[in-house]
């Protein structure tokens, strides 16, 4: 099974819509070396986001490195878990431990279940984020072509005109809470561990006229948004195939941390066998 990783890159973002937290851009490729190459040389071209520290580390990709302590990060997608998904990745975690590495769990430590906590309602707080500071863009879309703009891109404009400024504002201080609970976990863990989504792909026939909006129409972000949030590094390794079709683990470190969350996927990659269920 080829394993294609993803990293947040500090790259572009769609033309007329501002740079926002939760949205980010990511390689996908064979192996973590290819990834992290096309990653660092993207970052050196382009720099980052304004205002925001780019993607910084060697030309080179980095060495393979087991980390000592690594916590499995549950978010509120835990339960969505189909059963077939959850044996997956616990088969992926238990291979872990057995190469000596320590595995927590939400249970194991207070710092663990405090961010477990605050990270409960963050794929709702992100994603109105995002509407808000996407929604003058789009709204001038709509203005312009009240036709040519989908249902979905309409209902975000709704959803940020209801938060208002001082909804928005809000929003930043919960996002700013749940980040200085995260930086707690530095110098304990390091990295997180997470299944990449509830399960495999799920098929979507499309919107249907009349018909209310598919909430997740092509996928649940779910475990993805903790990461964006948090404005954390993240590189997602394919170790699990689902029904036949590929899963992923993701591995999410502090900021900053780009370089030495690569090296901890190819050391997963290289040191881990893929799990078909």
């Amino acid at each position: 099974m080829a394993h294609a990783c993803r990293v947040r890159v500090a790259s572009g973002h769609p033309p007329r819509l501002p740079p926002t937290e939760p949205d980010r851009c990511g390689v996908h490729a064979t192996c973590a070396q290819d990834m992290w190459r096309v990653s660092i040389e993207i970052a050196r071209r382009a720099g980052g986001d304004p205002g925001r520290v780019p993607l910084a580390g060697p030309a080179d990709p980095p060495a393979p490195h087991r980390p000592l302590t690594v916590a499995v990060m549950e978010t509120e997608g835990w339960e969505a878990l189909d059963d077939a998904s959850r044996a997956a990745f616990e088969a992926v975690v238990a291979q872990i431990a057995d190469a000596g590495v320590t595995v927590l769990r939400r249970r194991d430590a207070p710092a663990i279940e405090r961010l477990e906590r605050a990270l409960v309602g963050v794929r709702e707080m992100a994603n109105t984020i995002t509407a808000w500071e996407n929604h003058w863009a789009i709204r001038n879309l709509v203005a312009q072509h009240p036709d040519g703009v989908s249902a979905r891109a309409k209902a975000t404009v709704a959803t940020a005109e209801r938060l208002g400024v001082e909804g928005y504002q809000d929003l930043l201080r919960r996002r700013d809470a749940v980040r200085t609970v995260y930086a707690a976990l530095a110098p304990t863990l390091d990295a997180l561990i997470a299944p990449a989504s509830p399960g495999p792909a799920p098929p979507w026939s499309g919107d249907r006229p009349g018909e209310p909006l598919a909430p997740r129409p092509t996928g649940d972000s779910v475990f993805n948004t903790p990461s964006s949030l948090l404005g954390a590094p993240v590189v997602t390794v394919p170790l699990t195939a689902v029904g036949g079709l590929p899963m992923g683990i993701q591995v999410v470190g502090q900021p900053g941390t780009d370089a030495r969350m690569t090296a901890i996927a190819r050391w997963m990659g290289e040191a881990l066998r893929p799990v078909v269920v």
